[in-house]
């Protein structure tokens, strides 16, 4: 494999231009926030009463983790950015989970966004979700008075590989680096031209507007669903997820493709469905240097065990070597030193987005369980074609024809989820039917 390492393409994977770079993210400086938490709400009254804004949206606050704090990157927040990727000591923040969320009806507003797994091996997974769809949308669809105003996003795990532009499958203008933007391909065309995401809504005179064809809004979110596995193998599901939600938000002239989906009354639903751990890293993170793939390298093997040798922590250490193994960890969680965007970091970062109502925010996963967490070797291919035995995560639940179908532990993930308490759900990726799972996860989010 190469080694050659450059910085990514300063356009997006569509030809668009990236969100603006801009150190304090403001032309006016109408109100300045020293704490993250409140810098969006500031935003949208800031809009609201005329100033001219520009958020910054770079990839994870690129001003640097320990700024100021009123970047937008998810390890800047109310801190600062001091759990962020220059590291230091991470002290768990005391978070109270949100309340219960009131029931939503047809006139409630609802920005959905699904997350879907692009990498090799989730095209069986994507397909037994997409069956079950129409058992989602059903629930939307049978709310009193019928569906809600309806925002409907879908985004790929594939945000790249950190600096590096050389790493398979994730360089720059590939499915392997989508930059966050909606998935919407030109196959879905019952989608409108130029539309990037779903609405289906109820106007003044009570009729249902609709920015696709045909009526039903179940097909064509099935479409946009259908993402292949061609994407980045170190997959970046928080990282992806916060980018796109950035980018709905930022303010340029043409208008990102993102944007408008967020709407500052809407309630706010995240669903993920992958079958491996976040591995989201900070844009300019060195973790994927694909010139190191042995176990003589600081970085080990260049495969999905070194996402969790470098994010989790368990109650024993992670081995960097094969000796001893298999060996089965327990207590395992986030790390938390900023290699690997903090858990932490982007939590706050989805609070921040509706901090007068955190209970207006649902968050699902459909993931491998945590445990077992067993670490085994594995015989992997060397770029100079020599073959070594390293670490590698044994799956923590498989299904299908021969295994055909795979998770492992996803630490990470199921921690974002507990933080938000009854307006939460977590799935096994690996149940022979996601039906159950996905009425109950639509069910939960719509509330009692």
């Amino acid at each position: 494999m190469a080694t050659t390492t450059t910085t990514p393409s300063p356009t997006t994977t569509n030809g668009a231009a990236r969100p603006p770079r801009i150190p304090r993210g403001r032309r006016r400086r109408c109100f300045q926030s020293p704490f993250f938490l409140p810098a969006l709400a500031i935003f949208h009254l800031a809009v609201g009463i005329g100033c001219d804004v520009t958020l910054h949206v770079g990839r994870n606050g690129e001003t640097g983790a320990g700024g100021d704090g009123t970047n937008l990157g998810p390890d800047g927040g109310a801190t600062g950015g001091a759990s962020g990727a220059t590291g230091g000591t991470f002290v768990p923040p005391v978070r109270t989970p949100p309340d219960r969320h009131a029931p939503l009806t047809s006139t409630s507003k609802l920005d959905l966004l699904f997350m879907i797994d692009d990498s090799a091996s989730m095209a069986p997974l994507q397909a037994k979700m997409r069956v079950k769809i129409p058992q989602f949308m059903d629930v939307l669809k049978n709310l009193p008075g019928g569906m809600p105003d309806l925002h409907l996003a879908v985004v790929s795990s594939s945000i790249g590989a950190g600096k590096f532009s050389n790493v398979a499958q994730c360089e720059p203008g590939t499915q392997g680096n989508g930059d966050g933007l909606f998935k919407h391909s030109s196959a879905c065309t019952q989608l409108n031209p130029g539309e990037t995401f779903l609405k289906s809504s109820i106007d003044a005179s009570g009729a249902r507007v609709e920015n696709f064809k045909g009526g039903d809004i179940t097909p064509v979110f099935d479409c946009l669903a259908s993402l292949g596995d061609q994407g980045c193998g170190f997959e970046h599901q928080f990282e992806s997820v916060r980018l796109a939600l950035q980018r709905s938000l930022t303010v340029t002239n043409p208008p990102d493709p993102n944007a408008g989906f967020l709407r500052s009354d809407a309630y706010l639903a995240i669903v993920m469905l992958t079958n491996e751990d976040d591995c989201s890293v900070p844009y300019d993170s060195d973790l994927f240097d694909p010139s190191m793939q042995t176990l003589a390298d600081p970085l080990g093997g260049l495969q999905s065990y070194r996402c969790n040798e470098f994010g989790h922590k368990c109650d024993q250490p992670l081995p960097h070597g094969a000796a001893g193994l298999p060996m089965t960890m327990t207590g395992c969680e986030s790390k938390e030193d900023g290699r690997l965007v903090t858990v932490n970091g982007f939590i706050d970062f989805l609070f921040s987005l509706k901090p007068m109502h955190p209970e207006r925010i649902f968050v699902a996963a459909i993931a491998g369980p945590t445990t077992p967490y067993t670490i085994t070797s594995h015989l992997f291919m060397l770029g100079n074609g020599d073959t070594e035995s390293q670490p590698a995560i044994q799956h923590s639940c498989t299904s299908g024809m021969q295994g055909s179908e795979y998770a492992d532990p996803a630490v990470r993930v199921q921690q974002w989820t507990q933080a938000f308490g009854p307006n939460s759900y977590f799935g096994n990726i690996c149940s022979d039917d996601l039906g159950l799972t996905m009425s109950s996860i639509a069910e939960r989010m719509v509330g009692p």
